[in-house]
Parts: C-alpha cells; sequence; structure tokens
C-alpha cells in the first residue's frame, strides 16, 4: 500500500531547521530536569512503595503522622479510597516496605486482637486457620489440606476483585465455602481498615547496582546498532546512526522531564525500545540509499539520492509509524495509571523517531558525505565516481529511481 506515490518532498531543504525545532525541546527538557533534578523512583533512589485500599476515606493525617517523610497521593479513581505511598530513601537494606505496613496495621487496625485480618492476611495465613480448626470434620489428610488451600484461595480472589471487603458477607458468600466455614470466618476474623494492594522495597546497593546497568544497557545497546550499521552499509551510516539513536533517547528524556516523571527500570525498558524502533525505521532509508547508488547511471549530488530515498520509503514510515502509534493510544487510554507514563514514552520515542529517519540521519549524512567525500563520487568516502552518459538505457534507469517506489528484491 503507496501513500505518496511519485512525491517530491526536499526533506533536505528542511534540515536545519527540522533539527533547531529538536535541539530547542532537548534545551527545554534538559533545562526543567537540572532545575527540578532527576525524579528517581525507587528502582533507582531505593526506597518503598505501597499502595493502600481503604473501605472508607484514607485517614491521611494519620498516615503522614504514621509514616513520616513520606508522600502520600491519590491512586486511581476517589472512589476507590485508595493511596500511594512513596517512602523516603533508606540508609539499610531490609523489608522496608514490610515494616511501614506492620506499623500501620498496628495503628489503624486496634481491637482485632487474637483475630485473622482478611483484609490483610493472604492465603496461606487464612488456610492455616482452616485446617488448624478443621470446620468440615475433613481430618489431617492431604486432600483436605489441598481443600482448605483452595477455598482460601478463592476468598482471596475474591478480595483481589472488590479491592477490600467491607463486610464479612462478601467472604462467606463465596462459591465452595461450606456452612461450618463460613461460620468459622464470623468467629474468627475481622475485617481491618485497609488492604494492601502492592508493596515493593529496593535497598540503597541495589538502586546504585540498578542505575549502573541500567545505563550500561543503553550505552551498549546504542554502540551495537551504530557497529551493525556501520559494517552493513558505511561507516558514516553507523556514525550517524549512534547520533541520531542519542538524539531520540535525549527527546525522550526531555519529555519525561516536562512531565516529571520518574526514571525507573520500565522507563530503559521504553528507551530501548525506541532505540530499536528508531534503527529499524532508518535502515529501511539506507537500505534504499545503497540501491539507489547501484542503480545511478549518471551524475548525481548525493542530496539528490538521500532524497528520493526519503520519498521512496515515505508511505512505509508513515504507514508504519502511524499504527504503533494508533496501539499506543490505544495503550494510553485504556492501559491504566500503571502503564499510562510508559505509553506516553514510547508515544513521543516514536514520533521522534521518525523524525530524526526523516531529518536528523539524513542531514548528518549528508554533512559527512560533504565534508569527507571524495570530490565527484555520489557515495562519499568510500563511493564510486559515476560517469555522465546519454545512453536511452541509462535514462531508463535513472526513470526507474524516480517512479519505482519499491525497487525488485527490496520489497518491505
Amino acid at each position: 500500500m503507496n501513500l505518496f506515490v511519485n512525491t517530491n518532498f526536499d526533506f533536505m531543504k528542511w534540515r536545519f531547521h527540522a533539527i533547531a525545532i529538536s535541539l530547542l525541546f532537548i534545551a527545554i527538557g534538559l533545562g526543567l530536569l537540572f532545575t527540578r533534578g532527576v525524579n528517581l523512583g525507587i528502582d533507582f533512589a531505593g526506597g518503598a512503595n505501597v499502595i493502600l485500599r481503604f473501605q472508607e476515606n484514607p485517614p491521611i493525617s494519620d498516615l503522614r503522622s504514621i509514616a513520616t517523610g513520606a508522600t502520600i497521593q491519590q491512586y486511581g479513581p476517589a472512589a476507590d479510597n485508595s493511596v500511594l505511598l512513596r517512602l523516603p530513601k533508606q540508609e539499610t537494606e531490609g523489608d522496608y516496605a514490610g515494616a511501614v505496613v506492620a506499623t500501620l496495621n498496628e495503628r489503624l487496625n486496634e481491637g482485632g486482637e487474637g483475630k485473622l485480618d482478611l483484609n490483610l492476611q493472604g492465603r496461606a495465613a487464612l488456610a492455616d486457620l482452616l485446617r488448624s480448626a478443621d470446620p468440615d470434620r475433613l481430618g489431617a489428610s492431604p486432600e483436605a489440606s489441598g481443600r482448605y488451600d483452595e477455598i482460601a484461595a478463592s476468598i482471596i480472589a475474591r478480595r483481589s476483585e472488590l479491592g477490600i471487603f467491607t463486610d464479612v458477607s462478601q467472604a462467606t458468600a463465596v462459591e465452595g465455602v461450606s456452612p461450618a466455614v463460613a461460620q468459622l470466618i464470623r468467629d474468627s476474623v475481622f475485617l481491618g481498615r485497609f488492604n494492601v494492594l502492592n508493596q515493593e522495597s529496593v535497598g540503597p546497593q541495589v538502586g546504585r547496582e540498578l542505575q549502573q546497568k541500567a545505563m550500561w544497557a543503553v550505552v551498549l545497546a546504542t554502540l551495537a546498532m551504530g557497529v551493525y550499521v556501520a559494517v552493513r552499509f558505511d561507516f558514516k551510516f553507523g556514525v550517524a546512526a549512534i547520533i541520531s539513536l542519542v538524539h531520540d533517547s535525549m527527546l525522550a528524556i526531555a519529555f519525561l522531564a516536562m512531565i516529571n516523571g520518574e526514571f525507573e527500570i520500565i522507563t530503559i525498558a521504553a528507551f530501548l525500545m525506541i532505540i530499536g524502533y528508531s534503527i529499524n525505521d532508518t535502515v529501511v532509508v539506507y537500505d534504499r540509499v545503497r540501491e539507489n547508488v547501484k542503480k545511478l547511471r549518471i551524475r548525481a549530488d548525493f542530496r539528490t539520492v538521500i532524497n528520493r530515498s526519503l520519498n521512496q520509503t515515505l508511505s512505509r514510515t508513515i504507514l508504519t509509524g502511524g499504527s504503533v502509534l494508533m496501539v499506543l493510544m490505544t495503550l494510553i487510554i485504556f492501559g491504566g495509571e500503571v502503564l499510562n507514563e510508559f505509553a506516553w514514552l514510547l508515544f513521543i520515542g516514536t514520533i521522534g523517531g521518525t523524525f530524526s529517519t526523516l531529518f536528523v540521519v539524513p542531514a548528518i549524512v549528508l554533512a559527512w558525505n560533504d565534508r569527507f567525500g571524495s570530490k565527484g563520487s555520489v557515495y562519499g568516502g568510500g563511493g564510486r565516481r559515476v560517469e555522465e552518459t546519454k545512453s536511452a538505457g541509462e535514462r531508463r534507469d535513472r526513470a526507474q529511481i524516480d517512479q519505482d517506489p519499491v525497487p525488485a528484491g527490496r520489497r518491505r
């Protein structure tokens, strides 16, 4: 499918304008980054995140007094009564989040001594209670133990669906719960004020190690892509590829700084995906440039070759980028709060990758060719000299380059 046939857009004419816009965007983002500081997530900074869901409105003042120094944010819709506690960086290793949850339970769930908190405890604790009491008189056989495990798992699964139990009947109404088990639950459990939806802790040493590994992952991936392009095509193409990938990563970092987003493990995953998408787009254009150089039979400057190659691959570039953007927009709308920042980062990175393919990479290659290319060579620096002739066959080759959007043998 070709959206654009026989187009003749002069991308090279606007390369300096495009680069200026790109550099301005990056400068604004980096300015905000240095002004506000880097917003490191717990993966890199260390600390803990705890997501709590309450039966009623969250007791913010109590949470502030108990979790000193924590940042408290609403999590999800207000009707969910959920909050995210971002606990500050700790100096020692340990289950930081678990210790905070235990303190919250002690302070907020008074009066439940001797009973199981059905909103806080998990499947294992509930199954132990059922096995020890044996309300259905199943005995101590492995089959009996497995049966109580299934009942406990069903009750906890129901709690996960609801988010939190607000009435004991929600647990006793679960399929498979016998009257005897239901009575035991009513007598032996209570419903605490909150349920822990998620908790995670990262110590300071682990955070530093993750920072170093993440940085090396991005750097080595970028260099590997550049080496691959240099080996497959030409050295100047490899240099341009590395610069363009750095450009795309900087665009993503600038955007993240503008929205004050967190730098965490999922952010690094987004950077690597952006690098992979961008280099794939760039290789398609490089391949077309090489194809056109091989078919060329009359003298033409390298700028003309690049412009033709960009126009011939324009449909593919727009269709591929547009498809990816539609998927990412769906993820932004329906992916939920957890994936929202990740999806937006990929969205901007995809636009940046397409932008660099059309303007940044060609501008770098053209500048390198003009500076270091052999005089009179269409494929500067290592390209062959193409002599000017006037035969009919050569004119047909020229016409084929202009009109055929997808040369034979290079269908993509």
